[in-house]
Parts: structure tokens; C-alpha cells; sequence
């Protein structure tokens, strides 16, 4: 049986996140993260290697 985890409000960030993780004998099977706030920065990446976010995002988002 999957244990239902559910961290709301995500503080430090800009704006509202929560996320939701399945956890199944200590390890995640499944996780939605949802936010309410759109800056567009999502369509910065669109159609670019997942990979790039990290670098990226965290240079617009002064992280």
C-alpha cells in the first residue's frame, strides 16, 4: 500500500507549490508537483533538452 505524502505550501520559492508523492516501501513511485503562478519562463524551455532547466532556471530565478 502507497503512502500518500503531501508538502503544501513549498516555501522559499516565488509563488505557490505543492507537491504530492506516492512513497511504496521507502522508495517514490509517483510525484505531481502543481503552482499557481505563470511567469512564462516554461516557455523559455519548450522544445529544449530537459536537462537544460537546471542551468538555466536557476540563472533567471536567482537561485
Amino acid at each position: 500500500m502507497a503512502e500518500r505524502v503531501v508538502i503544501d505550501p513549498v516555501t522559499r520559492i516565488e509563488g505557490h507549490l505543492k507537491v504530492e508523492v506516492q512513497v511504496e516501501a521507502g522508495s517514490v513511485v509517483d510525484a505531481h508537483a502543481s503552482g499557481m503562478l505563470f511567469r512564462g519562463l516554461e516557455l523559455i524551455m519548450r522544445g529544449r533538452d530537459p536537462r537544460d532547466a537546471m542551468q538555466i532556471m536557476q540563472r533567471v530565478c536567482g537561485v
